[in-house]
């Protein structure tokens, strides 16, 4: 059974290399005693003396590579085990660009809802998603529950086993309102000609996911 994933299966091979470097030291050590014909008599004394402090030391090498390579060998395969790996989209298809576009000043079309996508191998029941608003485009709102941080708006939202969120299956969440708290207004002002909200997601694995949002202004 394989434990590894594709792209870890160098690791593995690596971390295989090391365990058998280890055992195989650990059985030099046992068998030399064996093989190595025995020394000339006027060197018994200094044989015998040293015979077991060498065959110590290999056997304290063999051990120490054996617990360095399984002990890389469980990061690998933590790594590996199964977990949802989710992407914020503006829709289903998984594209993580949208454009407002102003014509005379005036905005034509807000920015579409948000698309959950789990790209990884585990569905989801339990996670928090962390939307980071540049404070230079954001505004307070009453609606939505909002956290000031280092010049940013940040909107907490928390999925606490509503729904499950499949593999491959994009799920649209009516509860992420985020478009209320930009302030188109802040958007038209602005000089550049995009700007970018971060996301972060939390949920029962070992890691924090993170990615991005890419908003186009488009002045007619």
């Amino acid at each position: 059974m394989c434990v590894f994933k594709k792209e870890n299966l160098k690791e593995a091979k690596k971390a295989n290399a090391l365990v058998g470097a280890g055992i195989a030291t650990i059985i030099l050590s046992i068998l030399l005693p064996i093989i190595i014909p025995p020394p000339p008599e006027n060197l018994i004394p200094i044989f015998t003396w040293a015979q077991p402090w060498a065959q110590l030391s290999i056997s304290a090498v063999g051990l120490i590579l054996v617990i360095v390579a399984l002990g890389f060998t469980m990061e690998e395969f933590q790594k590996s085990m199964a977990k949802p790996r989710i992407k914020v989209a503006f829709n289903e298809k998984g594209e993580q660009q949208a454009t407002l576009i102003y014509k005379d000043g005036n905005l034509t079309g807000g920015l579409p809802s948000l698309w959950l996508i789990n790209k990884g191998n585990a569905v989801a029941r339990y996670f928090q998603i962390d939307l980071i608003i540049p404070e230079n485009i954001g505004k307070q709102s009453k609606y939505i529950s909002i956290v000031r941080d280092d010049g940013n708006y940040i909107i907490s939202y928390t999925n606490d086993g509503k729904y499950t969120l499949f593999v491959n299956k994009p799920y649209l969440d009516p509860n992420i309102i985020f478009s209320a708290t930009i302030d188109n207004n802040k958007c038209m002002r602005i000089n550049e000609d995009s700007f970018e909200i971060k996301y972060q997601i939390y949920g029962d694995w070992a890691e924090t996911q993170e990615g991005k949002l890419r908003v186009n202004i488009n002045k007619l």
